[in-house]
């Protein structure tokens, strides 16, 4: 069973043209941190997405600033697989106590984990667990993982990183699989347009581990086919992803690959 409950402090996307991201509960609460003695009428404790919350929230404002008539805008949606009366009613809480901009919460098993991002026309699913991309992407969801989140992670600015092996960009390997992953892009390339070259509350990398100069260049000419012209790019070739990492600081790390690893 899928349940989906509004925030009513929230105002709510325009959902035709919203590009909805999806983010794991346990992501941005911790609901093991109070205890089980916790009353529902006590907050859960932020978690290490609520920086990601906050960067997502100022492309938002800068979008509007803009054109306060703008409909292409981050929606994001908050997804448990803990179904619990009091979950529900302790998550919607803790929502609302650190104001973050979320205007939907959907709980379901986690047998359902695919049909409530489907039923809330999800572009793109976040979380640190694996095994719940892979899922996301066998149901036609693009999924990518939340980077732990630090204090020198921005709130001002949403960084997406593009990451795998060179190769593994060649659209020849690309499976359907990519699909959803495209369409993500493709909207991200849009809104990426709004902004000037600088000063731009988003921006994207693209990270390759390995390749040659003449794959990695492949690399960028296939994210630039799906609609994404990436503000930075980083070769690897073989050297270690950290040091890179450390730098670019993403939030997010979308790998793309012919076949997600289960």
């Amino acid at each position: 069973m899928v349940s989906t409950v509004l925030n009513p402090e929230v105002q709510q996307k325009d959902s035709p043209h919203a590009v909805v991201i999806a983010i794991a509960s346990h992501c941005v609460l911790d609901s093991g941190a109070a205890g089980g003695d916790a009353r529902t009428t006590e907050p859960y404790a932020g978690g290490a997405g609520v920086p990601l919350i906050q960067a997502i929230k100022r492309v938002n404002e800068r979008l509007l600033e803009k054109n306060p008539t703008e409909t292409l805008l981050f929606d994001v949606l908050l997804i448990s697989t803990e179904e619990s009366e009091e979950h529900q009613t302790r998550s919607l809480l803790s929502v609302k106590h650190y104001e973050l901009d979320i205007g939907r919460l959907c709980f379901c098993a986690a047998e359902d984990l695919v049909a409530g991002l489907r039923s809330n026309n999800v572009k793109l699913f976040l979380t640190t667990d694996p095994r719940d991309i892979w899922k996301a992407a066998q149901g036609g969801i693009a999924g990518a993982q939340l980077v732990q989140q630090t204090a020198l992670h921005s709130t001002e600015e949403l960084r997406l990183g593009f990451y795998g092996n060179a190769d593994c960009f060649l659209d020849k390997d690309l499976t359907d699989v990519a699909d959803p992953l495209r369409v993500f892009s493709a909207l991200v390339g849009k809104m990426r347009q709004r902004f000037e070259l600088k000063d731009s509350p988003l921006t994207t990398s693209l990270i390759t581990t390995a390749g040659t100069r003449d794959t990695c260049l492949q690399a960028l000419k296939t994210l630039r086919s799906w609609g994404l012209a990436v503000d930075e790019a980083y070769c690897l070739a073989g050297s270690p992803r950290d040091p890179i990492l450390s730098l670019v600081k993403p939030h997010v790390i979308v790998t793309v690959s012919p076949q997600p690893a289960p």
